[in-house]
This record gives structure tokens, sequence and C-alpha cells, in this order.
């Protein structure tokens, strides 16, 4: 089975100012960055703010040129294609990101935002006009809303907009930042169940960031836990969650919280990114970053301890 979504040896390198002029600093988002996910599979990612999970999404979409690697949908490598075709296969990506607020026009009427990817893939107004119910009931929210302008809407219920407009024109795959992070908790709880519900009505191709281990382990197949632009760990949700391997996936589940970890970065690419931290680390071995070792056909570590 070939994959929906595929990313090969990404690396995202950002330049920073410094106090001279002539000295720039480099920091790496993200380090040879691989993944595969599958038809009607969503991979979960979890990381703290800082690890790259959110840069990720942004290189797919294409806001973030990566220094180097391969995306591919469906085959075709996104960095090798024309402009238009690229900008074709992006139409069939939707987008849900952190904060509904940002994500919208707020001078657009709901029934304008959702018709968005609609009307960007040439569908008639006609057809439009029928759709939009519908995309408005799968989303838990009435007609009325559609008459409606972003200000005077919940943050709940501009949410349930943005999903709207990101299953709109049916896209080939799903890309979730943090969907339920700027939420009250009562409303991620409605949240995650909407997505959970569209998952299993529409059977989307999904990758889903967040901080929030326990919000990814709902709706998540597979689990990577990302560090300071790194996959450490990958496998099934039950595997990671019920046999921990990198030390850092084990204090994370310990703490229940990612957001209670301490992240740490480090300035040299050539050193383990949780070594400073971990209580398990080989000394001058963990110094070297292990590589990612495949310990089956669903469970990868990137750790000495296993390599």
């Amino acid at each position: 089975m070939k994959p929906v979504l595929s990313m090969r040896e990404v690396w995202v390198e950002f330049r920073l100012a410094t106090g001279s002029p002539r000295v720039k600093k480099s920091v790496h988002a993200l380090r040879g960055v691989n993944f595969d996910v599958f038809e009607r599979e969503v991979y979960g990612i979890v990381g703290a703010s800082g690890s790259g999970k959110s840069t990720l999404l942004k290189v797919i979409m294409g806001f973030i040129k990566p220094s180097m690697g391969t995306i591919e949908i469906d085959g075709i490598n996104l960095l090798k294609v024309d402009r238009e075709t690229r900008k074709s296969i992006i139409k069939k990506i939707g987008y849900v990101s952190q904060n509904p607020l940002t994500a919208v026009d707020p001078r657009f009427k709901v029934k304008d935002i959702i018709a968005e990817p609609l009307k960007a893939a040439g569908v008639p107004k006609s057809d439009i006009v029928k759709i939009l119910p519908t995309l408005i009931e799968a989303v838990g929210l009435t007609p009325e809303v559609m008459e409606l302008l972003p200000y005077e809407l919940s943050l709940g219920m501009l949410q349930r907009v943005v999903i709207a407009r990101a299953i709109a024109a049916k896209p080939r795959v799903l890309l979730l930042d943090e969907p339920t992070s700027a939420l009250d908790s009562v409303t991620q709880s409605h949240i995650t169940v909407l997505l959970r519900e569209l998952r299993e009505l529409f059977g989307y191709t999904s990758v889903l960031v967040s901080h929030d281990l326990r919000v990814v382990s709902r709706l998540a197949d597979k689990l990577a836990i990302m560090l300071a632009g790194l996959i450490l760990e990958e496998g099934l949700v039950a595997d990671v969650l019920n046999r921990p391997l990198h030390p850092y996936t084990q204090a994370l589940i310990d703490s229940l919280k990612l957001k209670e970890m301490k992240e740490v970065l480090v300035a040299d690419p050539r050193v383990c990114p949780y070594y400073t931290n971990c209580t398990q680390r080989l000394e001058e071995k963990c110094r070297v970053l292990p590589p990612l070792v495949e310990l089956s056909n669903t469970r990868k570590v990137r750790c000495w301890l296993y390599a």
C-alpha cells in the first residue's frame, strides 16, 4: 500500500539575526523528518512549543520552504512540480489552524468563509448554495449562523466554521494544527468529539499536531513524539502509550501534560536533545545524536538504548 502523504529527510533552517550584522545564527526547526500517512489514517504528532510540529504542517502547505527533503502527496513531490500543479494539489489539502480568530476574514459572513475552498475549486454558485447547509449540519451548527459575522460567534462555534471550511472541498489530506488549544476545556471536549465523528463519517487522511497527548490519543491511529525538530518515537497509539520506549516519551506519559515538560534546546544538532534531562543517558554515547531505529513495521525510536 502506498502512502497518501510521505515526508523524507525534510530539513528546515531559520537564520536569526545576532548582535553583529555579519553573524547569523542558524536554528534547525526540522531535522531530517521522515514519516508516511496512509489512506484513512490519522497520524498524530505531540510536541512542546517550539518542537517543530506546526512548522511541519506549514511546510506541507507551502507556507515555509524546506532547506532539503521531499514531500509527496499520492506520489507527487510538491517541491519538484511547477507552480500551477502545486497550487492544484494544495487545493486538495484542508487546513485547521490553532486560533480560529486569526484564521478567518472578520468581514466575511460564515457562509462566505465556508464557501472559500468551494469557489477556489470552481464549484458553481448554485451547487455551493446546496452544499452549505449540509456542511453546517455536519459540524453541529444551525443554518442561522450562515448569516453571522465571526465576532458574533463563540470561539467554539468559530472553530466549527473553520473545520467546515477545511472539509468543504472533500480534501485528500486534512491538517489539524492544535485544533483545540485556543478553547476552554468543555469546548475542547466538544471539538474532539466532532473531529472523531467527522473522521468516522468521511474517513479523512489526517495529520494532527498538538501539545496535548490526551487529545491526540483520542483521535490518532499512529503517534509520533517530537522534540527539537526530531521525531524521537513513533508507533501505534496504544503501543506508545502502554509501552513508551524513549525516556522523553516515558516522562511525557508520566506527567500526562506535555506543557509541564521543560523542553531542552540544544544548539549542537549532533547531541540528543533530551540529553540534559535524561536519567537514563549513556553519558558520552548520548552526546551523539542516535539514528531513528526501526524496531518493527509500526515501531521506531531514536535512542541509544535501542540502537
